[in-house]
């Protein structure tokens, strides 16, 4: 009796170790540019600066969590500049997801896999220091990777994720120009769903574009998601 106990004991527990096992994370090879069905994705690249924690505070205020694809080294300099540092922990205490954007927001496809490999590590050894997790996700600079290139950031553990609408407000920094980006790209909510592109280096796209951006989308009916929820994944590797 006292063995068969045991046993039933013992399958009882192997059933509850396996329930509770975490579910493995996935690497979606290629290169991915909408979101699910219904969902949208508000992206910041080329960050952090000046106005990141302002727009965490406007994001936050708004109830919508947003991607950040940061570089080490860009408009600040994460190593030499505390702000740096500072700003990529309070968007990621908030719960917004960081992902990578290289070190030095170099065009990876001008480099061999070694060059690849060394703007990925460089930035994850930063990232863990700051806020201790590595990115699952990465853009490339330019939105530029080839095949080579998204094969090694795969093997790296990274999913390569771009945009499909772009609100080039690199170009404009005129809200009528942005907003008409995001009309004309956008599709309906009964297709793929959206990953726009932004800025958070840029002050009017901080202080005028995002609150209108929210408004637009919340008006065709799509949820906010980060670009993990927009793929059911995990953010950090």
């Amino acid at each position: 009796m006292l063995s068969l106990v045991t046993l039933v004991f013992a399958l009882i527990l192997s059933s509850t170790l396996v329930s509770t096992s975490p579910i493995a994370r996935r690497t979606l090879s290629g290169v991915q540019t909408n979101c699910k069905k219904g969902y949208f994705a508000l992206t910041y690249d080329d960050g952090p600066y000046q106005f990141t924690e302002e727009l965490v505070d406007k994001l936050d205020a708004a109830g919508v969590k947003a991607t950040f694809f940061v570089n080490g080294k860009n408009w600040w300099d994460i190593k030499t500049e505390p702000k740096a540092s500072a700003a990529i922990q309070k968007a990621y205490k908030s719960g917004h997801q960081i992902a990578s954007h290289t070190y030095s927001h170099a065009d990876l496809d001008s480099l061999d896999a070694q060059g690849v490999t060394a703007e990925m590590t460089n930035l994850e050894a930063a990232l863990e220091k700051a806020i201790g997790v590595k990115p699952a996700f990465m853009r490339p600079p330019y939105g530029n990777s080839n095949s080579a290139t998204t094969s090694t950031l795969n093997s790296l553990g990274y999913t390569v994720v771009t945009w499909n609408v772009d609100s080039k407000d690199y170009e404009t920094h005129n809200i009528g120009d942005e907003l008409t980006n995001y009309k004309n790209e956008l599709g309906p909510i009964t297709g793929p769903g959206g990953i726009a592109l932004e800025h958070d280096v840029y002050q009017q796209t901080v202080e005028e574009l995002t609150d209108k951006a929210i408004d637009f989308v919340k008006e065709q009916g799509y949820k906010f998601a980060t670009v993990a929820e927009c793929f059911n994944e995990q953010p950090y590797q």
